[in-house]
């Protein structure tokens, strides 16, 4: 009898054990992370928090956006085939790159299959109608706006909006905890830009000029005039044309970036006698910096040790 009752109990748990294997392995996989492709580093800080658990993301560029045959990076190009969404700012430099790693011919439309586009630009204010060469080997006709609009941190909780929509499409039953997540990035951020402006207003008698365009978004806050490259379409300003561009608006500071070619950066600091300085314009190219805020963090006090120096 005693038998009888081992070998019963032991059956029941085999089997219960097969069906509870079973039932594990057909549980569809929604608690696996959706794989984001970024197209920018800056827009990345910000998908990570707005996506929190819910997703694994990978940044698709380094360095200039602008500069001619675009392309992504190669270390990251298998993972962009099998990415879910694509998280890109609407700027076509970017999306010819990442067609032609994926090797179609058009960005997919909805319901045709393949990864899902969020274009994070959308309701963005821009410094900037492309009109100057200062956007490089693109051809303005074919940009919607600025390019780096993401230097306007006004435009930072517009992007979190961007990306809670795009993810919930997704992932609809995680709808509330994405917009959670961007409203509590949108209430942090802030903070940071009341704080920031208060920053800017001892700097408001500084001429700035940037050989990085982007950051006349970021005049919106207030602060330093600041100006930026100037000259025919087509062809982009010699760093003569920029050195005389920097003594005729008097400015006293000139800001490189990391992807600033050296020639133009030997022109300013020989020439133009105004303070050269080189701010990073993402956070790529920061050393620890992993936030959206850290960018701006960055550029505020490299502008407050250069007026005090």
């Amino acid at each position: 009898m005693n038998y009888m009752k081992t070998t019963w109990l032991l059956f029941l748990v085999v089997a219960l054990a097969a069906v509870s294997s079973v039932a594990v392995a057909a549980t569809p996989p929604d608690r696996a992370r959706l794989s984001v492709a970024v197209a920018e580093p800056d827009i990345q800080a910000i998908v990570m928090v707005v996506g929190g658990n819910e997703v694994d993301t990978f940044s698709l560029f380094k360095g200039c956006i602008l500069r001619e045959n675009l392309m992504v990076e190669p270390g990251v190009k298998d993972r962009l085939a099998k990415a879910s969404v694509v998280v890109w700012t609407g700027f076509l430099n970017e999306s010819a790159a990442i067609t032609a790693s994926l090797d179609k011919p058009a960005i997919p439309k909805k319901g045709t299959g393949g990864a899902k586009w969020i274009d994070v630009s959308k309701g963005a204010a821009r410094a900037n109608i492309p009109a100057s060469p200062c956007f490089g080997n693109s051809d303005p006709k074919t940009m919607s706006g600025d390019p780096f609009f993401w230097l306007n941190p006004e435009n930072g909780s517009i992007i979190a909006r961007n990306v809670a929509e795009g993810l919930s499409v997704l992932r609809p039953q995680k709808r509330g905890y994405f917009l959670a997540n961007a409203n509590a990035f949108k209430a942090a951020l802030a903070k940071d830009i009341l704080r920031w402006k208060e920053e800017l207003k001892p700097l408001r008698s500084l001429r700035i000029f940037s050989a990085q365009c982007g950051w006349q978004n970021f005049s919106k806050l207030g602060g330093p005039v600041f100006v930026v490259c100037k000259g025919d379409l087509g062809s982009l300003p010699t760093p003569e044309h920029m050195v005389d561009r920097v003594k005729e608006m008097k400015a006293q500071i000139v800001i490189v970036d990391p992807n600033t070619p050296p020639e133009y950066g030997n022109a300013f600091r020989e020439k133009s006698g105004a303070r050269v300085i080189e701010v990073a314009s993402s956070i790529e190219k920061i050393p620890g910096a992993n936030s959206y805020s850290a960018l701006f963090d960055n550029f505020v006090q490299a502008l407050q040790a250069a007026a005090k120096n």
